[in-house]
């Protein structure tokens, strides 16, 4: 949580009874970076969600959607485009675009995929996100502009933002390029949300899970 892994280990360190989680789970208590990812790492592993309506769709169970939402998956699987980027079970094709929400050279400028690689053609791009459980994880984008699936889907129809260089920034060598597969879609509102419709069946039953007592001392 923005906290530097030594930070982490020194504050782990000086809790005593996490000595004897860490031998059961590595063999001694030693409390080590390593050891630290590798927990959080196979907890994270563990966190599968259950079967959504649309897996039971693609399963077999043909009543599982709506009229809307089944339409809904036709349009982003054509029309939309959407199956461009979210595509796999896992809904997300693992890699980085620019949709042209940078906002280059203005007060909310995020550089994204730049701030890692340093590669000017990677200024603006973004991690294509996994539409899993998407309803439930609002707001929407890396900066949170979008406060409910329908107003990101509307956004997509209209091409995303565009950034066009001005002055000095024409010959920037960093000047955000949005990407070709990002263009105007000709959606009809009734086909814009039958794409929310079917985009709320990515979602499984709602559970909470309940933290176990941590040691404290």
């Amino acid at each position: 949580m923005n906290l530097h892994m030594s930070m982490a280990v020194k504050n782990i360190r000086k809790i005593k009874n996490y000595k004897p989680l860490f031998a059961k789970a590595f063999g001694n208590g030693d409390v080590t970076e390593d050891r630290i990812a590798k927990a959080i790492a196979t907890f994270e592993r563990s966190v599968i969600s259950p079967p959504s309506k649309f897996d039971k769709f693609v399963s077999g169970k043909k009543d599982a959607l709506t009229d809307a939402e089944v339409n809904g998956l036709h349009l982003f699987r054509t029309k939309a485009n959407c199956i461009n980027c979210h595509n796999t079970p896992y809904f997300s094709d693992q890699k980085f675009h620019n949709l042209g929400l940078t906002y280059y050279g203005r007060k909310y400028e995020d550089l994204g995929r730049y701030v890692v690689t340093k590669k000017n053609e990677d200024v603006g791009k973004f991690k294509t996100p996994t539409l899993r459980e998407v309803s439930e994880n609002k707001p929407y984008m890396h900066n949170g502009l979008f406060p409910e699936l329908a107003n990101i889907v509307m956004m997509y129809n209209a091409g995303m933002g565009r950034e066009t260089p001005k002055g000095d920034q024409i010959n920037d060598p960093k000047f955000p390029h949005k990407s070709e597969m990002v263009e105007k879609l000709h959606l009809t509102d009734e086909e814009v949300f039958d794409i929310v419709a079917f985009l709320k069946t990515l979602n499984s039953y709602k559970y909470k899970m309940r933290p176990p007592e941590l040691p404290k001392s």
